[in-house]
């Protein structure tokens, strides 16, 4: 659902998890005591998971840290904030790919150009598949970089921005992360985020890819009902808070690193490191193309992007990732 102005208000309100009796909210806000209720019970149903105690009033069980300009800026290092060209951060959007998209469309943008989100309420995965965005929970960040070259130069870009992501996590003390081919973030087995990018353009032109991530930092149970897998986020997998907008920061230093040289070196330099990160080296899995699978030992990635699977028969195929799912076989 799409949250009106004052439940967007009510939130920021909320966000650093202390107790708001109705009264008060109503008079901040200049509202009837029953309308925040209500207000209440619609932001319930978005996803918000709140906590009542008489005598104290409401407050959000998982206080929310706001995404702020400033501090993210503050976080980065002068390398990093140079290739930094813009950064948007958004309170709600359709998706953050889908924003930057048509930002550039209306005056095409510089290498470098970051949009930010608390929410999305179109937000999108790998084939198709929809994203749940919910409210201050996780992080919804798309860079855009123009390319020179021909498509072949982006071959690989995603599994090499997955490798940025997981520098980003480690360089924060967290463990156990690791990569699924071709856009899976996990940890422990569980899905902690993910890399969505879509390429604009014409060869005679160049090309422009939009990297979409989208990483779990710290989601209730109630926004994640519609996931249809087991997953984490960082502040479980992490143990405590790490901060939302130093993570941001994080992750926007190494992604841009990537992005940065990514059309002189490709993915060579990335492809020993996203070997060392995969979950499923040496696992037998199951690559399923509609209602067709095939079967062998998952043997890590070539210099270009595909997964090398190692078949029954002793053969290394090379499979690509194009409209195919990777599972672990049963």
């Amino acid at each position: 659902m799409e949250l009106l102005e004052i439940h967007k208000a009510i939130i920021k309100r909320m966000a650093d998890g202390q107790f708001f009796s109705g009264q008060q909210l109503a008079d901040e806000l200049n509202v009837s005591r029953a309308s925040i209720w209500n207000y209440l019970k619609t932001l319930e149903t978005a996803g918000f998971d709140f906590h009542a105690v008489k005598g104290k009033g409401t407050r959000l069980k998982l206080a929310i840290e706001l995404l702020d300009k400033q501090r993210i800026l503050t976080c980065l290092s002068s390398e990093h904030r140079a290739l930094l060209k813009q950064l948007d951060v958004l309170d709600v959007c359709a998706s953050t790919n889908q924003a930057i998209v048509e930002k550039h469309q209306l005056t095409p943008l510089p290498n470098g150009s970051v949009c930010m989100a608390e929410m999305q309420t179109m937000g999108r995965g790998r084939l198709g598949r929809s994203w749940v965005s919910p409210y201050g929970q996780n992080l919804y960040i798309s860079f855009l970089w123009n390319f020179k070259g021909g498509i072949s130069a982006l071959s690989g870009l995603s599994l090499a921005c997955g490798v940025a992501v997981c520098r980003a996590l480690k360089s924060l003390g967290l463990n156990g992360h690791g990569l699924k081919w071709p856009n899976d973030i996990l940890w422990e087995g569980k899905k902690l985020g993910g890399i969505l990018v879509e390429i604009q353009g014409e060869s005679q032109g160049g090309y422009t890819a939009i990297v979409g991530i989208g990483l779990n930092y710290q989601m209730n149970e109630l926004s994640s009902g519609e996931i249809g897998q087991p997953w984490v986020d960082v502040c479980h997998a992490y143990g405590e808070k790490m901060g939302r907008n130093k993570l941001a920061a994080h992750v926007l230093a190494e992604v841009l690193s990537i992005l940065h040289g990514y059309e002189e070196t490709g993915l060579l330099p990335h492809v020993e490191q996203w070997n060392n990160y995969d979950c499923y080296r040496d696992k037998t899995v199951r690559i399923l193309s509609g209602e067709q699978y095939e079967e062998g030992v998952a043997s890590g990635i070539s210099k270009t992007g595909e997964l090398l699977l190692l078949t029954p028969d002793g053969r290394t195929k090379k499979i690509m990732s194009g409209e195919v799912s990777l599972r672990l076989s049963e």
